[in-house]
């Protein structure tokens, strides 16, 4: 998720890449040394919470989970999951395992933990924030596989949905993915295996119409 640059351009400047080191040396030696040598390293207090999963230190380190997403801030359950973050880790100390420094903003990519435990699992099991493509960590995948067998926040029928539940009528299904906007009405090919999610920004349309001014095309498979 896009998160905010700091005007003053300090980031990556002097207090800053102090932070940046200092991180990536814990990260180094947890590493080397396993979760029992975290106790003795150094923590970094949350000062702001931007969504369900960025954040700022109070060294004004923005810092953004490396394996999960959450919902943006407009989209189904993207303030729950802010706010579900913030109950975790807004004003508490977290360690952060750094896996690379993003430098086009000037961000941390990283996991994050507190003394409750990995707070990227804590997101999926709640149902308010899902695993990124490629991510591998067992515990996050059995995290993800609890809530959808449970139905719980983002795989409920509030996010993702097989009809629109608030107005039937208006029936034509909106996907975004990666930027491309696609719509599909029922005689297209793919239209019953077609969910509409609404926490990636999908949408219900009435018709084809105001599908097209929204910025979606025809699918493919539709005649």
């Amino acid at each position: 998720m896009k998160a905010k640059v700091n005007m003053d351009g300090g980031l990556l400047k002097n207090k800053s890449n102090s932070l940046i080191k200092k991180i990536l040396v814990g990260a180094t030696l947890a590493t080397t040394l396993g979760m029992g040598f975290w106790a003795s390293k150094a923590f970094y207090t949350i000062k702001e919470v931007i969504d369900g999963d960025t954040f700022v230190t109070s060294e004004n380190q923005y810092v953004r989970f490396d394996k999960v997403d959450a919902p943006e801030i407009d989209y189904c359950l993207g303030k729950q999951s802010k706010d579900e973050l913030s109950k975790l880790i807004l004003n508490k100390k977290v360690f952060i395992k750094v896996s690379y420094i993003e430098q086009n903003r000037n961000r941390l990519i990283g996991s994050v933990y507190t003394t409750n435990g990995d707070v990227e699992e804590t997101m999926l099991k709640k149902g308010l924030a899902t695993l990124r493509g490629g991510a591998k960590r067992d515990n996050l995948s059995n995290a993800t596989n609890y809530a959808q067998n449970k139905n719980l926040g983002v795989y409920s029928n509030l996010c993702t949905q097989q009809e629109n539940l608030q107005k039937p009528e208006c029936n034509i299904k909106g996907n975004n993915r990666d930027g491309q906007r696609m719509y599909r009405f029922p005689g297209c090919k793919n239209y019953d295996s077609t969910l509409v999610q609404l926490y990636r920004g999908d949408q219900w349309f009435c018709t084809e119409a105001e599908a097209k001014k929204a910025g979606f095309t025809k699918g493919g498979d539709c005649k």
